[in-house]
């Protein structure tokens, strides 16, 4: 990149590089990167388009270019990500939250009694669990990661917001829950088989967390030990939901309907029609 440019020149030039390395939305990308080094949102770069670039945002873009070139996701290079109604700190020591998450918190939010109590089992950034308490201010939430690193970036975010209804604890699945028992438990549990992982897209791959991506026993292994242990953590006609695979919610109703404590299992689909999600309620 010149040192005499103006943005329209700039966006145009991001654009294109991008574009070269198969990025699938390269204008909105590019305009992403320049509205960040702007602080200013997308619509308003129109008012900037024929100013000159100052040297340090001009450096500052080219650094962001090349690592996007590179496949490092645009939230990483940011540093944020939005998600619900919250911008939350991502790092690549915690998974991308991805908008059909927002379907679980959704279900969660509808079904979770006035102040009742969730569980988010692998919390990672703590989408789920501070998405689920700015929406439902009444109820408590206790979020579990195995990762300490992960635990940092989601505590950092409930500082952000000044969440307080809000409780995260290293735990590996149930194991620092002793004999807690809640309203509702909500897993997105890592879920990706190690032959699957091996041809993930470059973005997640090569960036994201693979202690937050994959798992044994074709993916399911945790999964299946979380439905093993969970009716020791929920309350009488408590409520569960799993994220998963899109090839995975036969194999899940199944491990729910052996466990023998589980009734009204059902499999929801995302936003694409695909089977995402499956949640049942606790029987004793």
């Amino acid at each position: 990149m010149k040192s005499e440019v103006i943005y329209r020149s700039l966006l145009e030039d991001i654009t294109s590089r991008l574009e070269a390395v198969g990025i699938e939305t390269p204008r909105t990308e590019a305009e992403i990167i320049v509205s960040e080094l702007l602080e200013c949102s997308r619509p308003e770069l129109v008012w900037n388009l024929h100013e000159k670039v100052p040297l340090k945002i001009l450096n500052s873009a080219e650094g962001m270019t090349v690592r996007r070139e590179q496949h490092e996701p645009l939230q990483y290079i940011i540093g944020e990500a939005h998600f619900m109604h919250l911008t939350l700190n991502v790092n690549p020591d915690v998974l991308i939250p991805r908008p059909e998450t927002e379907l679980l918190v959704e279900k969660v939010c509808k079904i979770i009694p006035a102040d009742g109590t969730l569980l988010d089992l692998g919390t990672g950034s703590g989408a789920i669990a501070l998405a689920a308490a700015y929406e439902r201010m009444d109820i408590k939430v206790t979020a579990v990661d195995v990762s300490i690193n992960a635990l940092e970036v989601a505590r950092q975010n409930q500082m952000k917001y000044d969440m307080d209804n809000v409780e995260f604890i290293e735990s590996n699945l149930f194991s620092a829950l002793q004999y807690c028992r809640f309203d509702c438990i909500a897993a997105n549990l890592p879920y990706v088989a190690n032959d699957e992982y091996k041809v993930l897209m470059p973005e997640v791959r090569l960036y994201e967390p693979a202690l937050a991506l994959t798992a044994p026993d074709r993916g399911l292994g945790l999964i299946f030990k979380a439905i093993k242990n969970a009716h020791k953590h929920l309350k009488p006609g408590g409520y569960i939901i799993f994220e998963h695979g899109i090839h995975q919610a036969a194999a899940v109703r199944k491990a729910l309907h052996a466990a023998k404590h589980f009734i009204d299992i059902e499999t929801i689909q995302d936003y694409s029609n695909r089977d995402r999600f499956t949640a049942a309620s606790f029987s004793l």
